[in-house]
């Protein structure tokens, strides 16, 4: 019995390790404002630094959590937004500035 019990725990090792990994989220910025963001900053620990217009960062791991977004663009103007970030399940969220100042949002 004792051996029947061991292989089952051996065989649910591996498939609760994968199944796990999946989860949790990650976030980028995109800028298609009018001219290059010098920093965008999300929250305390997250960092991106010369952003070019029409481009988008890598992803970046995030933790749950209420975010505050500040982009900050080369001339010195400052735009803000916010981000809740769920604590169970996983994706990936897009901070997106446009043209017209707007901070959009995007979940893919």
């Amino acid at each position: 019995m004792r051996l029947l019990f061991s292989k089952y725990v051996l065989l649910l090792f591996p498939v609760l390790a994968i199944v796990s990994c999946g989860k949790g989220y990650q976030i980028r910025c995109s800028n298609y404002y009018t001219e290059d963001m010098d920093t965008v900053k999300i929250g305390k620990d997250i960092l991106f630094t010369k952003v070019k217009k029409f481009a988008t960062t890598d992803f970046e791991k995030i933790k749950r959590g209420k975010y505050n977004i500040t982009f900050i663009s080369s001339k010195r103007e400052f735009f803000y937004s916010s981000i809740f970030i769920p604590g169970s399940g996983g994706g990936a969220r897009t901070v997106q500035i446009d043209a017209v100042k707007q901070i959009s949002i995007l979940e893919e």
